[in-house]
Formats: structure tokens, C-alpha cells, sequence
């Protein structure tokens, strides 16, 4: 009897602990066991910054996530020639593409009660099915000691770079490329037209006489290193990593009329209609939006936050605050292209047959 009363007693403690162990093994699930997150963004150091601050963090709820890498561009192909079946759940969108994806209606509705974050963007940079996720400053990036050497002033304006002396030496975006459309839109603007009127930015561009047209900013980063050019039309954080390469560089916002100093161009988030992965996707939005990462990945890439925390802080970097407008007043000042006044296959057709000749 005794036996068996300790045998019971034993087997409850035995099923009591095994519970225990199994109820311990629920509340250490993650949120997204199982789940692979595939996300469309550019590679490089761009999907680094991603992969240590963010991807830890998903991990540790129990997913995976995988990169398709490329350009905006490049991923929009791919959606386009698989009639809407993404490669991937979340992609990264330029301005210039949103009314591609809406009128193709390639995007979901975001749950803007799963981003939290939202709350410290700008109300114009939170919509139903893209939010905002970072913008870069389009500069004129330049070499202080060439510059120097040749006795030119600083430029101020894009018609400074047509000095002879920067003849051959001079390094601008092909309009395919991702800084191309924003400032194509900036020579535009610069040159006295606009959106509709764009002959004034290729009559800019033609007295330009650039070495090339780059197509990747990476591209920007070695012409400096090696001495081809002196001076680049590329985003701020090209010319950071440019400096931090060892280029005595640095950034002037360009002049573009009596409305506008300097020039900036947007990013954006959108879950893809054909993932059944929104819960994972709308958290990796909350991620992307989160103060630290976007300070961090400022610091890294030169690349300005979308969170106003984020931008508070930038000023933190001395390298940032020389190269970038940090106050609201500056940012506000800046040329921002009204993609719906432009017609980018007439741009695209006009820009091939009178510059990339």
C-alpha cells in the first residue's frame, strides 16, 4: 500500500513537472516561429545595417529573414513580370514608384495599430499602404583640396560644376540610377522649369560636361578614392562614405531657386498584396521606424531618419552635422519632386536622346 501511494505520488510529480517543462516551452514560443520574412532591399552595406540591428531581434522571436536584394527599380521588375507575385513581403519603394505600385495595386493595407512607431513621422509620411523610412539629401559632393589646388570657390550652384576646370572630372546620376529621377527633377528646377518643363535641366546637364554618369553611389565612393573626379552629384551619405574612405570631401546643398535650398528624395515601406506574412511584415515596419535603428543606420550610411527622435540626435555625429541639414527650418527649404506633374517615360526618353548620347 505504501508502495503504491508512493508510486502515485511520484507519477503525479513526474506529469506535474513534465507539464511544467511544457508550459515553460509554450511561454518561451516566439511571436513568428516558423516564419520566413523575405524583404526586397538593396544589398551592401544597406542590407547590413539591416541584418545586425534588426534581424537578431526577429530571430529571437523565433523567424528567419531573407533578403532579395536590389534596386527599387529591379524589384519592381520583378513584381511586374511575375503579375504581382512578389519574390518578397516587404520591399523598399522610392517616392518616384508609388503611383506605379497603387495603380498596379501591387500593396496591402499596413495595420497601423501593429506600428506604434508611426507616431513620430510626420502625419504626411504614415498613408493606408506606405509609410516612411528614410530620406536622403541630394548634394553636390566635393573634393576641398582639389578644389584648392585649382583655385575654385566652393560651389554653390549645379551651373558651378560646368567650370572648365571640372571638365572631365565630374560625376553625376544616370537617371536610371536611384538618386537619377530626384535630381533630374532638381536640374529642372535649377535651370528655371519644372516637373512639365524639363528642357532647362537637360540644357544643365549637357553644359555639365561630366566624366560619366553613375548608376550605383558605391560608384562615387571609388571615383574619389582613385582621383577621376573631383567633385559628384550624389546624396549625402555617398560623400559621408566617401570621407570615411579617406577623401578629403564634404557637401554643399545646392541653390535652386529663391523657394528652395538643397534636395531630398524619399523612401517608403509596402507589404506586398501576395504575402501572408502582414503580421511579420507590419513588425518589421515597426523595427525599421524605431529611434536607435534609424540613428544608427544614419550613422552608418548617411541615409536621414524618418523619426523625429532620430533626427534630434544627429547632430550627435559630427561628420553628420557637417554634411547634412539637421534643423526642421533647413529640411523644410528643400526641394521635394511633385512626382504626379511628371511624366518619368518622357523624362527617361528626353534624357536618352540629348544626354546619354
Amino acid at each position: 500500500m505504501k508502495y503504491r501511494k508512493s508510486f502515485i505520488a511520484t507519477s503525479v510529480a513526474m506529469a506535474l513537472g513534465v507539464g511544467s517543462v511544457l508550459a515553460t516551452g509554450a511561454s518561451l514560443a516566439g511571436e513568428f516561429d516558423g516564419v520566413t520574412l523575405k524583404v526586397g532591399t538593396w544589398g551592401g552595406s544597406w542590407k547590413e545595417n539591416i541584418v545586425n540591428v534588426i534581424v537578431p531581434k526577429f530571430e529571437a522571436e523565433g523567424g528567419t529573414i531573407e533578403f532579395v536584394t536590389g534596386s527599387p527599380q529591379a524589384n519592381l521588375a520583378k513584381l511586374i513580370a511575375g503579375r504581382g507575385k512578389a519574390p518578397f513581403d516587404i520591399m523598399e519603394i522610392l517616392d518616384a514608384q508609388i503611383q506605379d505600385f497603387r495603380s498596379a495595386e501591387f500593396l496591402q493595407p499596413l495595420s497601423l495599430d501593429a506600428i506604434p512607431n508611426k507616431a513620430h513621422l510626420e502625419d504626411w509620411q504614415v498613408s493606408d499602404d506606405t509609410i516612411g523610412s528614410w530620406f536622403t539629401q541630394e548634394t553636390i559632393c566635393y573634393n576641398k583640396d582639389k578644389f584648392a589646388e585649382l583655385g575654385i570657390e566652393p560651389p554653390k550652384t549645379y551651373s558651378d560644376l560646368a567650370n572648365p576646370k571640372l571638365e572631365g572630372r565630374l560625376s553625376i546620376p544616370d537617371i536610371t540610377s536611384g538618386g537619377g529621377l530626384a535630381n533630374f527633377g532638381a536640374f529642372a528646377h535649377a535651370g528655371g522649369g519644372d516637373e512639365a518643363n524639363i528642357q532647362p535641366g537637360l540644357d544643365l546637364v549637357k553644359s555639365m560636361n561630366a566624366l560619366k554618369f553613375w548608376s550605383r553611389g558605391g560608384e562615387v565612393v571609388t571615383q574619389f578614392q582613385s582621383g577621376d573626379v573631383y567633385a559628384a552629384v550624389v546624396h549625402a551619405g555617398w560623400c559621408v562614405r566617401a570621407k570615411n574612405a579617406g577623401s578629403n570631401v564634404t557637401t554643399v546643398h545646392p541653390y535652386i531657386n529663391d523657394q528652395h535650398t538643397g534636395v531630398h528624395k524619399h523612401g517608403w515601406l509596402g507589404i506586398m498584396k501576395s504575402s501572408e506574412n502582414a503580421a511579420a511584415a507590419n513588425w518589421f515596419i515597426n523595427e525599421y521606424l524605431d529611434a536607435g535603428f534609424q540613428f544608427e543606420f544614419a550613422t552608418k550610411s548617411g541615409v536621414v531618419p524618418v523619426n523625429k527622435e532620430a533626427i534630434g540626435r544627429l547632430s550627435e555625429d559630427p561628420v553628420l552635422d557637417e554634411m547634412l541639414q539637421t534643423s526642421s527650418e533647413e529640411i523644410s527649404q528643400q526641394l521635394r519632386i511633385d512626382y504626379s506633374k511628371a511624366d518619368i517615360a518622357d523624362w527617361t526618353d528626353q534624357w536618352n536622346r540629348s544626354v546619354a548620347q
